[in-house]
């Protein structure tokens, strides 16, 4: 029916509503019709329901939009074993195939947990049925997960743990705990690879160094980088000098460093992609 004609019909069904409650203030109504309500006014804004806000209840009327922008499935979560978090309107439980995103705060612990809403900790796993290990959720960084029943399971990448003598720099690097002995630039390099790493890109570096209260402490003096934007005629190091900056002081610093020739004698450190 038309707007207009389906206003009509309306009104004249909440009339005799209104006057059985008399002087209440409000009134709750419900139009129940056999088939589809079907909106086919010729204005365009005729053919819509407008005024519908956020969910608050299970069985509340949701926008395209809320269910475009997963406005009921989205929520930031804390902590580093269980982490929580809350959605609105609650779900009553959790079930097979329901689907989440999560915001840690902070980078998760080895096999740690999820609970919504007070429902429960529930392990969460990546690919295979693997627990998570530390980090593999970082802090910042959107997650998808789904219910399979019993568990949550991490539908976006997940990284692989660092080895020993390795740290996590980010979500998609890992780098050495120390700086290796003086070395060549070529002869570092070569180091690294037969180790099956790389010299750390300058990014990584400094990345690390100002990511990490306790990374600073570890730098005694230059350090090469970024094997691939090397030549014959010069290489990267970092951690000492200046950085080419009027009024530096010269020491050790993240962001200081200049290029020096490659047959000179630096510390180095190596990093891998997790």
């Amino acid at each position: 029916m038309a707007m207009s004609t389906f206003k009509s019909a309306l009104y004249y069904v909440l009339l005799p509503l209104v006057a059985l409650i008399g002087n209440a203030r409000w009134c709750n109504a419900q139009l129940i019709v056999p088939g589809p309500l079907v909106l086919n006014g010729t204005d365009p804004n005729e053919r819509q329901v407008t005024g519908l806000d956020d969910p608050l209840t299970g069985d509340a009327a949701i926008s395209v939009d809320a269910i475009r922008t997963n406005r009921t499935t989205y929520t930031t979560v804390n902590g580093t074993s269980l982490l929580n978090g809350t959605f609105v309107p609650a779900p009553m439980n959790y079930s097979a195939g329901m689907l989440v995103t999560i915001v840690p705060t902070t980078a998760n612990y080895s096999n740690a947990q999820l609970e919504l809403n007070g429902l429960g900790p529930q392990l969460i796993v990546k690919a295979g049925g693997l627990p998570l290990d530390s980090a593999d959720l970082e802090a910042g960084v959107p997650a998808r997960l789904i219910y399979d029943g019993a568990r949550f399971v991490v539908l976006t990448s997940t990284t692989l743990p660092c080895k020993m003598g390795f740290h996590v720099g980010s979500r998609e690097f890992c780098i050495e705990d120390s700086s290796r002995s003086e070395l060549t630039f070529l002869a570092a390099m070569t180091a690294c690879k037969n180790i099956g790493a790389r010299l750390c890109k300058n990014s990584e570096w400094v990345h690390s160094c100002l990511r990490s209260p306790g990374f600073i402490g570890t730098v005694l003096n230059y350090e090469w980088v970024d094997d691939a934007a090397n030549n014959v005629n010069g290489a990267k190091r970092v951690g000492n000098g200046g950085n080419g900056e009027t009024g530096t002081i010269p020491g050790i610093d993240c962001k200081h460093g200049y290029w020096a020739v490659p047959t000179d004698s630096v510390r180095s450190r190596c990093c891998m992609n997790r």
